[in-house]
C-alpha cells in the first residue's frame, strides 16, 4: 500500500535535495521518498524465528525459585481461595 505525504521543507533542505535529485536523474519527490524508505526503522517482529536459539532473557524463563512450592494444583488453589474468602482483610498492628 502506498500513501501520499505532503511536507514543507526549508530552503536550506530543499535546494540540496533538488540538486542531488538532478544529479541522480530523479525528481526531488523520488529522492526524498527513497531517503525516507532507506532511513525509516523497520518494524520489529515480536514472534520468534522458528528454530532460533532462545535469547539470554528467555533462558531465564521459569528459573525463579521462591523457596517453597507454589501449589498450582486445584486443591491448593481451593485452599488459598477459601482462606482469602474467610479473611476479614483487616490490617494487624
Amino acid at each position: 500500500m502506498k500513501h501520499k505525504l505532503t511536507i514543507t521543507l526549508p530552503d536550506e533542505v530543499y535546494q540540496p535535495l533538488v540538486e542531488a535529485a538532478l544529479q541522480n536523474g530523479k525528481t526531488p519527490e523520488e529522492l526524498a521518498a527513497e531517503c525516507l524508505v532507506r532511513n525509516t526503522p523497520k518494524p520489529r517482529s515480536i514472534s520468534p524465528t522458528p528454530g532460533a536459539p532462545p535469547s539470554k532473557f528467555e533462558q531465564l524463563f521459569g528459573s525463579v525459585s521462591l523457596g517453597h512450592p507454589t501449589g498450582a494444583d486445584n486443591e491448593s488453589i481451593d485452599a488459598d481461595l477459601a482462606r482469602e474468602y474467610a479473611s476479614t482483610h483487616e490490617e494487624t498492628n
